[in-house]
């Protein structure tokens, strides 16, 4: 059989083998129909001599068949998987062409490969384990969810991580030193769960805390720093969010305890990114990237509502925006302020943040709130079932052109231009010198607001107009774009042009 041929039933193979199309009661899921379209994120940062890993997100029909041009040395590409792994030994930035191809067309895109000293180039994505099920989390539960995350489309849209957080382990140290894995939980062990996650192009986060026990009660990491980063290391683990309860309230003792865990981890052999979350109270933003964090909480801890006026534990949508708000100075490319992670589909189902709320918020809402997360450059980290979405839930987490936003290698956090009684207007600049614009209705009546060169300093009447979830083009600037706003929702566009 000739290679191409060959490489042709390969494809069709995979096309069978693969179950992309789910979700829908119809049988459709549109991010696997059309043509190749390379999604972000566009750059990419590792540690010298540590493994990469790297999934091409792409949207459009499968079969999929990928290439890599001018790929650093150490580096390969699966042209079936669309996986890039291997090493790169010598530090430096790496501009590679990324090319798509399915039998309705093909897409290019550049991307760029930085080998150095910063990770998180641009905010991660992907899910954590506790704003649903809270304690109740188990190994397969974590392989269901990576196989969700391949089947309905999420890692083609650039959700890489799957995190576990607490209640991995068992309570006590075991006696050689090391933190025991709840076998009942987990009766094959971390490793084994980062190695199926790993083989889909996914990455995994572990949970610990800074203080003899977690949150929950379990063993945590203070004074074995060195042991448990090895640990970590050696099971494949990539990403680390490390808690703070039962720890001491100063600013001082918080550094030094984020830093001892910070050095173990630059000292494994892995590019693992460190989440500082001590929840803001000793204002980490100053302070947490050079302890090596990558992203830092800013708020407490988020509610399934939109706002506090709602009775339920946590803090509401509106009340952790208006928190967060002030902070954009202190965001950027590998290091970023961290809201606290998305509550976008859970509904009142959660186990863990639930209380008296049964509801959860509005699609609306939830719109919103991922329109907020987006423009202020936030980590992008869901919490509901997404082995069950309403097709409502998967078009808010899916959309390309407000997570394209997040991921803009500019890496600036939104401002907040206009605070007003009712509404809110953001201004978040982007490469290639274009700007998003998103206009909040935060009451339940319905709100006109007018964008123009008055209201936002810099517009001008050429700028180009693109509505971002309605994916269209509404032309010119002119004298300016009056916005109709339901209760409680989110407008954005992308501004462009002189």
């Amino acid at each position: 059989m000739k290679k191409t041929a060959f490489y042709s039933v390969m494809l069709v193979l995979l096309g069978i083998l693969m179950p992309f199309n789910l979700i829908y009661a119809d049988g459709s899921n549109k991010i696997f129909e059309g043509a190749p379209c390379i999604n972000p994120p566009y750059i990419i940062g590792n540690y010298p001599e540590t493994t990469f890993l790297f999934y091409i997100p792409t949207s459009g029909e499968r079969p999929m068949a990928w290439k890599a041009d001018d790929l650093p040395k150490g580096l390969s590409l699966n042209s079936e998987t669309g996986i890039i792994s291997g090493k790169v030994t010598d530090a430096g930035e790496y501009t590679v062409t990324l090319t798509a191809t399915n039998r309705l067309g093909k897409d290019k895109q550049q991307i760029i490969i930085r080998i150095g000293e910063e990770l998180a180039l641009t905010p991660p994505m992907g899910w954590n384990s506790w704003n649903t099920f809270g304690r109740h989390l188990t190994e397969s539960l974590i392989m269901e969810i990576a196989d969700a995350m391949v089947k309905n489309g999420m890692r083609d849209l650039g959700y890489a991580y799957i995190n576990i957080d607490d209640f991995w382990q068992l309570k006590e140290r075991g006696a050689d030193g090391h933190i025991q894995i709840n076998k009942e939980k987990f009766p094959n062990g971390i490793k084994y769960v980062a190695d199926y996650l790993h083989e889909r192009g996914l990455k995994l986060g572990i949970y610990s805390d800074a203080a003899e026990y977690t949150c929950g009660g379990v063993c945590g990491s203070i004074g074995y720093e060195d042991v448990d980063a090895k640990d970590f290391a050696d099971w494949g683990v990539d990403l680390l969010k490390y808690d703070y309860c039962g720890a001491p309230f100063g600013q001082q003792e918080a550094i030094e305890r984020y830093t001892k865990m910070g050095k173990a981890l630059r000292a494994t052999n892995r590019s693992i990114i460190y989440s500082v979350c001590e929840w803001g109270q000793r204002e980490p933003w100053k302070w947490a990237k050079q302890v090596g964090g990558h992203y830092w909480r800013t708020t407490g801890d988020i509610g399934d509502h939109w706002s506090n006026k709602v009775i339920g534990p946590g803090l509401g949508v509106m009340e952790i925006t208006d928190m967060n708000a002030p902070l954009s100075e202190y965001a950027g490319p590998g290091g970023w302020n961290d809201p606290d992670m998305l509550i976008v589909g859970i509904s009142g189902t959660s186990m863990s943040i639930g209380g008296n709320n049964k509801s959860g918020c509005s699609d609306e809402q939830y719109r919103s709130h991922m329109s907020l997360w987006c423009m202020m450059a936030s980590p992008l980290l869901c919490g509901n079932d997404i082995r069950n979405m309403s097709r409502e839930t998967l078009e808010t987490l899916t959309n390309r052109n407000i997570i394209a936003i997040n991921q803009d290698v500019l890496g600036k956090q939104a401002t907040r231009s206009i605070r007003a009684d009712y509404f809110d207007i953001w201004v978040k600049p982007l490469s290639n010198n274009e700007m998003a614009i998103a206009c909040l209705n935060r009451s339940d009546k319905l709100l006109d607001v007018l964008i123009d060169s008055k209201t936002i300093p810099g517009l001008t009447a050429n700028a180009d107009i693109k509505d971002v979830w309605a994916g269209r083009n509404l032309g010119k600037l002119s004298d300016g774009l009056n916005v109709k706003l339901e209760p409680y929702q989110c407008k954005v566009y992308i501004f462009s042009g002189k």
